[in-house]
């Protein structure tokens, strides 16, 4: 019922596009040519949502755009009752044809009133399962399948080489995979373990930065903590890092924050830190490393111990054609006390070790449709990967393909 309910939002958004075709906008050259092609096929579709878009842009005053988002998951170990497969969280369906997103956003700059804004939401699977993650409900199931991903001003204090404002619910800043975004899509279909288990998603607060030179900016601010927006404690969370490109091959991001985190127990902390390097030693190679470590007071063994987790992932993304792209992410996380995974789930140790390698291969049809496909194989130092209804394994494979339309 949720997708179906979504379904028609999403028909009735494009609907509503297309309806407002404008000769407004003018059509964009096209792609270079490629044996999977469906430029023929879909470009009086694509110009006819371009213009559209324009059309309405102009008329609100707005950057308004979104995207449309469907895969199926399968998973070697056949996952039932529930069918959802260990280790995942985004995409944890298995031998469903999903619809995860129907995307929206709308925003504003600050150069035209001096207060920028954002507002983006998601419809779909996607949406229930960011609503359930970040605690808006009372409970992890049968939530709405449909949520407000973003909601924030901007503005820029004029001291120095100006402080930049950003305030209300934003997605984080620390990891290498981020929700799924235009222009800003992850290489991979399914999520990593360290995009799941060692890093929030988002934030609800107040975060500044500063550009101390071309090459180094800083920034700092306060949020209600890992993802719930409702504060759960009374006590607020520090954030703070830095970003250093001294070169346009190379970049680093480091990102932190602390605080408590535990229901009603405002005195045990969490500290979270990830660190991102970008590497492009040429076009059209891009190398992503990624370190994360976090480690939690009394989060252990019924709150008797702390709990500490770390992961490191590497990701090689190649652009073969401008069409056809494929990445290689291969990641290790390891979960010391059970605090992360989920302890004894399963049957397993308290301490757990997982690792996956995953091969993504991605085909622009269009330069708004992108289909892709990949086999990704999980593996554990314990039996902690659901197979069938009862048992369990050390490992499972999984194969993936997605469609996503932008506009």
């Amino acid at each position: 019922m949720r997708q179906r309910s979504a379904t028609v939002i999403l028909a009735a958004g494009l609907l509503f596009i297309v309806l407002g075709i404008s000769n407004a906008a003018e059509e964009e050259r096209p792609l270079a040519p490629g044996w999977l092609s469906l430029d023929s096929v879909l470009s009086p579709v694509d110009n006819a949502v371009a213009r559209g878009k324009s059309a309405l842009e102009n008329a609100l005053g707005l950057s308004l755009g979104g995207f449309l988002d469907s895969s199926y998951t399968w998973s070697s170990n056949h996952p039932r009752r529930p069918s959802n497969i260990s280790g995942r969280y985004f995409d944890k369906d298995h031998n469903k044809v999903v619809f995860n997103y129907f995307h929206l956003y709308a925003e504003k700059p600050e150069k035209d009133w001096g207060v920028g804004f954002r507002v983006s939401g998601d419809f779909g699977r996607g949406g229930e399962l960011l609503r359930e993650a970040t605690l808006w409900g009372n409970r992890l199931q049968d939530e709405p399948s449909a949520e407000l991903r973003e909601a924030y001003l901007t503005t820029t204090i004029p001291i120095g080489a100006g402080i930049g404002v950003k305030g209300g619910l934003f997605v984080t800043t620390l990891g290498t995979e981020i929700l799924p975004n235009p222009g800003a899509y992850n290489d991979n279909i399914s999520r990593s373990f360290l995009f799941n288990f060692a890093i929030p998603l988002r934030h609800l607060g107040v975060l500044l930065s500063y550009p101390v030179h071309k090459i180094f900016s800083v920034n700092a601010g306060v949020v209600t903590g890992w993802d719930n927006p409702n504060e759960n404690n009374g006590q607020p969370s520090a954030m703070w890092g830095f970003s250093f490109t001294p070169l346009d091959q190379f970049g680093l991001v480091s990102s932190f924050i602390y605080g408590p985190e535990q229901f009603h127990n405002s005195g045990n902390k969490r500290f979270t830190m990830s660190h991102v390097a970008t590497i492009k030693p040429f076009d059209p190679l891009a190398l992503f490393i990624e370190y994360s470590y976090g480690h939690e007071e009394k989060a252990s063994l019924g709150g008797t111990r702390d709990a500490a987790w770390q992961g490191i992932a590497g990701i090689a993304s190649y652009g073969w054609t401008e069409r056809f792209a494929t990445a290689l992410r291969g990641e290790i996380f390891r979960d010391r006390d059970g605090a992360r995974l989920g302890g004894n789930f399963f049957g397993t140790h308290a301490e757990q070790t997982v690792g996956e390698i995953t091969l993504t291969g991605s085909y622009k049809f269009t330069k708004t449709l992108l289909g892709r496909i990949e086999y990704r194989q999980d593996w554990a130092d314990e039996r902690f990967f659901k197979k069938r209804a009862t048992s369990a394994d050390k490992s499972q494979g999984t194969f993936a393909a997605q469609l996503i339309y932008t506009f």
